[in-house]
């Protein structure tokens, strides 16, 4: 069987502008151009999962499952959102250990797609809406409303926090979601949770743990996955209950 990943090259990243992946002869694409990735199935996986090995879908799978059993709960009881959703391999994996509904949201609809296309039984609703706006998720009209109807048990993101991705705002009004004693875990690259930044992540986990929002329970360094260029990539677990 041929392999239909044969011709796609990792390209070293560049000092302005980050990581390209080349596709055949004639195409190079940014690493983070999730639409033209997405599109084709079972790419990201190849590229980010396997050549990159990428484990913070892992990583931050397993670290919820820990807390629900620090918690003392059961997943079978839970419907956990999965925040940055992306193709759906967080949901799979939660699924797999036993968490009876996941909700994923992601800002792209392209994920939607490629998610629902190579996953279609994982996820109990699949959403695209934004998260990240400043005030309450009430003000956001559409995605309030079609989360509206869930009682979500818990929270997971891997690598959906920080950069250009989903604001401090965004794990503010995901945490709103949740009930008091509601696990929470989510994986975020080290240099977003530098507390010399006001604005940052590290400040943000910092405000919420002194409010009582979030209680913390674990957190781990790891490696995240390796560069274009073999270089590692290191990301913080963060896991806790809401207060």
């Amino acid at each position: 069987m041929p392999d239909v990943f044969a011709g796609v090259r990792l390209l070293g990243p560049p000092e302005v502008d980050g990581e390209y992946i080349g596709l055949g002869e004639h195409e190079i694409v940014h690493l983070h151009e999730y639409t033209r990735i997405y599109a084709v199935p079972g790419l990201y996986e190849h590229v980010v999962q396997e050549r990159l090995q990428c484990r913070s879908p892992q990583v931050a799978a397993a670290g919820l499952l820990r807390a629900v059993a620090r918690l003392g709960l059961e997943p079978g009881s839970l419907t956990v959102l999965d925040v940055g959703a992306g193709t759906g391999a967080v949901g799979e994996l939660l699924r797999q250990g036993g968490v009876a509904r996941v909700v994923g949201v992601d800002s792209l609809p392209a994920a939607r797609e490629a998610s629902l296309r190579d996953r279609p039984d994982v996820y109990a609703d699949y959403l695209v809406g934004d998260l990240s706006d400043e005030g309450d998720l009430s003000d956001q009209g559409a995605l309030d409303g079609a989360l509206r109807p869930y009682v979500f048990g818990g929270l997971v993101s891997a690598g959906a926090f920080g950069g250009a991705h989903a604001t401090p705002q965004a794990l503010r009004n995901a945490l709103a979601l949740l009930p008091p004693g509601a696990p929470v875990a989510f994986t975020i690259h080290e240099r977003w949770m530098d507390t010399s930044d006001p604005d940052g992540f590290g400040v943000a986990v910092e405000q919420l743990a002194a409010a009582g929002e979030l209680v913390p329970l674990e957190r781990t360094r790891f490696q995240h996955r390796v560069t274009t260029t073999g270089d590692p990539v290191f990301y913080q677990l963060i896991t806790g209950r809401t207060g």
